[in-house]
């Protein structure tokens, strides 16, 4: 799942990996020969996010900006396991979804996932999209349909340019976050946390648990927030983006004795049919009000009107 925290924390651990160091080698189907040629031998200078984007800097004035969309993922190797050819990819994965009903507002989805993969050598995965290698790790870019090579800064594109403040950024612009709620105030709230160009970095998880945590209903419309709500909200989403950064996507404290199985990772999220944690109605699930899925609790989110 691609939103913003998720996204950071793939970022850090490409730095972690290359941050610093000289490319060997970089293999890809897009890249243009002379940008590559550029690339190899040269550094990478910075490995950096803005929203749902991983932003990296070479020292020969290339850039490369990679959005993942829902089916990118990176992987880390050691480069002499790399070499050795015996590196797996990431599995292919397979979702199954059992529905049940109970009542007419209880809808539970079970998932389960299976590994369908047989590809044993990352080298051989028609997903690479992306290989970075240096002489310690390769860095490996898996389904990303978004790869572009600049020699601009991809933060003035359009494509960026665009987009509302950054979440994650220790310097939020919650003026310019002010203005574009004001601006979509007939957008349904459980849509403007998924415009980009409201705010970035906000995912169809956070959007639900964000909507939780301040019980507002999802369906109304963003101009039918007081002046105290809208001002919650703007606190709230860098702070909850901020919170899945640092607890691995976790939005829910983890409580003494529970597991950390996904079921208690979330408040609402991906819990239809359970009982919400707070009230003990049973959480709903939502595909039709809004322009994607929404989880929400019909108790403590009760519209208004």
């Amino acid at each position: 799942m691609s939103e913003g925290p998720e996204v950071k924390r793939t970022a850090d651990k490409i730095a972690e990996a290359i941050l610093g160091k000289s490319i060997m080698e970089i293999r890809s189907k897009t890249i243009k020969d002379d940008v590559k040629q550029k690339i190899i031998g040269s550094k990478v200078l910075s490995v950096d996010t803005y929203g749902k984007n991983i932003l990296i800097s070479f020292s020969c004035n290339v850039y490369l900006r990679n959005h993942m969309m829902m089916w990118g993922k990176w992987r880390i190797y050691e480069k002499a396991e790399y070499d050795s050819g015996k590196v797996k990819p990431p599995p292919r994965i397979t979702w199954k979804r059992k529905l049940q009903k109970s009542n007419s507002n209880s809808i539970e989805y079970n998932f389960s996932k299976s590994d369908v993969s047989t590809i044993r050598n990352v080298q051989d995965d028609p997903r690479t999209r992306l290989i970075l290698i240096t002489d310690t790790h390769a860095a490996v870019q898996f389904n990303g349909p978004i790869l572009q090579f600049t020699e601009d800064n991809p933060l003035q594109h359009e494509s960026i340019a665009r987009l509302g403040p950054d979440a994650l950024k220790s310097k939020f612009d919650i003026e310019k976050a002010r203005r574009r709620l004001k601006e979509r105030g007939r957008m349904k709230l459980a849509d403007l946390l998924l415009d980009q160009t409201f705010i970035a970095g906000t995912g169809n998880k956070y959007k639900s648990e964000i909507l939780f945590l301040l019980k507002l209903w999802p369906f109304g419309p963003a101009n039918s927030l007081s002046s105290a709500e809208e001002e919650k909200l703007l606190n709230e989403i860098p702070q909850v983006l901020q919170e899945g950064y640092l607890n691995e996507g976790r939005t829910r404290p983890q409580q003494q004795g529970e597991p950390s199985k996904w079921d208690f990772r979330h408040w609402v999220f991906r819990r239809a049919g359970r009982p919400c944690w707070v009230c003990g109605a049973r959480i709903v699930i939502d595909k039709q009000s809004s322009s994607r899925v929404t989880f929400w609790c019909p108790r403590c989110q009760q519209t208004s009107a």
